[in-house]
């Protein structure tokens, strides 16, 4: 027979894996294509280099100081293996925009849901990401965007207009490309 205090620990157990697996909390949805997200605050990277590719001035900014026709953000967890995997194909991406005609028209940052700065750090020294990260160390920006499991790509337009979106990872980086020279023209 099944004890008070073991029957409690049953329904915690089941509970807290129900919610694991429902997705979002509260019942946030993803931001989609069309949706406008809400204006947040994010704090600046700490790379100086970071900071000048994003046209950023201030210990803190949102997305629309970013000078840009197009950002694409990318949600990231700092321990995510899917992201790990991701990240060389959006080094690449990176790459491939400050080599072309969509340098400066389009930017690149991801966002570090969980991560802090010292985390963050690690992951530019192992050359992770090649492009920008901001921290979200209390997950409140992540909460905004609905909780996505990561990684999660955006594609903005200065005003916070959402104009694409994936989740996981991206394989095809050629049809990606195509998407995001459609969206700069």
């Amino acid at each position: 027979m099944i004890s008070y205090r073991g029957l409690l620990r049953m329904l915690a157990v089941i509970g807290f894996t129900g919610a694991i697996l429902s997705g979002p909390a509260w019942g946030a949805e993803l931001p989609k294509k069309g949706d406008s997200l809400a204006v947040f605050e994010l704090q600046s990277p700490v790379a100086e280099k970071d900071r000048a590719y994003l046209g950023i001035t201030k210990s803190t900014f949102r997305l629309p100081d970013i000078r840009s026709k197009l950002l694409l953000l990318e949600v990231i967890g700092v321990y995510c293996p899917v992201c790990y995997r991701q990240a060389p194909i959006f080094n690449n991406l990176y790459n491939r925009i400050e080599k072309s005609g969509l340098k400066g028209k389009v930017k690149m940052l991801a966002l570090a849901a969980g991560g802090n700065q010292a985390e963050i750090q690690y992951l530019k020294d192992q050359k992770q990401y090649s492009f920008p990260i901001a921290p979200d160390s209390s997950f409140d920006v992540h909460k905004l965007l609905g909780e996505p499991r990561t990684p999660f790509t955006l594609l903005l337009s200065p005003e916070g207009k959402v104009l694409y979106t994936h989740m996981g990872i991206i394989e095809d980086l050629d049809a990606f490309w195509k998407i995001i020279a459609d969206l700069t023209r």
